[in-house]
C-alpha cells in the first residue's frame, strides 16, 4: 500500500511542476513581440498546461480514493479544500488566456502579417502571472493539509 501511494503521490507532484513549468513558459514567451510563430508556440505550451492539469486532477483524485490516508481524511480537511479551490481559481483564469491564444492562431493563419496588440499580449501576461501566483498557495496548502491543521 505505502508503493502504491508513494507512485499516485509522484505523479501528482510531476503533473504539477509540468503545470508549473508550462505556466512559468508561457509567462516568459507572452513578453515576446507575438506573431503567428509565437501564437502557435504559446498554443502548444498551453497544451502542456491542460494535459498537465488533467494529469494533477486525476493523480489527486486517485490519492484521495486509492491512497494510504483515504477519502475520509481530505474531505474533513479545512487546507484540502482550500487547495480544491484555489486550483479552481487558476482553472476558471486560465480560459481567457487559452482563448486568445486559440484565436490568436486562427488569427495568424487568416493574415501574414499578423501581430497581437502589445495592450492585448499584456493583459493576457497579467492573468497567467496570476495564476502563478495563485499557484503558490497550492503546495503551502498542501502541506498544512498534510500535517491536518486546521481540523
Amino acid at each position: 500500500m505505502l508503493l502504491h501511494d508513494a507512485a499516485l503521490s509522484y505523479l501528482h507532484f510531476v503533473f504539477a511542476l509540468i503545470l508549473t513549468g508550462a505556466l512559468a513558459a508561457e509567462v516568459f514567451v507572452l513578453r515576446l513581440p507575438i506573431d503567428g510563430r509565437v501564437a502557435r508556440l504559446l498554443l502548444r505550451i498551453d497544451l502542456f498546461y491542460g494535459i498537465s492539469a488533467v494529469g494533477v486532477v486525476l493523480a489527486g483524485v486517485a490519492r484521495v480514493l486509492w491512497g494510504a490516508r483515504g477519502a475520509e481524511f481530505y474531505v474533513s480537511q479545512p487546507f484540502f479544500w482550500a487547495k480544491m479551490a484555489a486550483f479552481a481559481i487558476i482553472g476558471i483564469i486560465s480560459i481567457a488566456p487559452t482563448r486568445a491564444f486559440l484565436r490568436w492562431v486562427k488569427s495568424a493563419g487568416a493574415s501574414a502579417d499578423f501581430a497581437v496588440p502589445e495592450a492585448e499580449a499584456k493583459k493576457m501576461r497579467r492573468l497567467v502571472m496570476i495564476e502563478l501566483h495563485v499557484l503558490v498557495l497550492v503546495p503551502l496548502f498542501a502541506a498544512l493539509m498534510a500535517r491536518a491543521i486546521g481540523s
